[in-house]
């Protein structure tokens, strides 16, 4: 006879008391929040069907700038694991290249189309950086003192 389950979140204690899965769980709807934000900011009332694919090619080429590396299409669709389609990611670089948001250069001595983002992408990033980090400053703060707190209850 099959054992019964339920569905329940009481029936996993161990991540409904966790401070640190709480975190996770707060720093992914944070960040999907600050995307929801950023698609309105940027695009309107009428963002583009693809506009999250939009946002995370966009973060992507920011992050690889900030970090001094270069970032071509290709390094999009293998870090895109087959989520987005090849062909999918392609539109996507053009369109933001048309809506000012990248810019694309050759590479020397190669074929490959180096992506970089625009000083407009930039200045957007830095406009929401601040209350961003205060927000996940917020959340980690949170967890630490939860953990304080959990392993002073707990026995030695």
């Amino acid at each position: 006879m099959a054992e019964s389950t339920t569905n329940h979140p009481r029936d996993a204690p161990e991540a409904t008391h966790s401070p640190r899965a709480k975190a996770v769980a707060a720093f992914h709807l944070l960040a999907l929040r600050r995307q929801f934000d950023a698609i309105r900011e940027v695009f309107g009332d009428g963002p583009p069907h693809r506009s999250r694919e939009f946002i995370w090619v966009a973060l992507e080429v920011i992050l690889a700038e900030l970090q001094g590396e270069r970032i071509a299409l290709r390094d999009l669709v293998l870090r895109a694991e087959g989520v987005l389609s090849a062909p999918t990611l392609p539109r996507i670089v053009a369109e933001l290249e048309v809506m000012g948001f990248l810019l694309a250069e050759s590479a020397s001595n190669s074929r490959l189309k180096l992506l970089r983002p625009s000083a407009r992408t930039m200045r957007i990033l830095v406009a929401r950086a601040d209350a961003a980090f205060g927000e996940f400053v917020g959340v980690v703060s949170e967890a630490e003192r939860r953990l304080t707190e959990e392993r002073a209850q707990s026995p030695a």
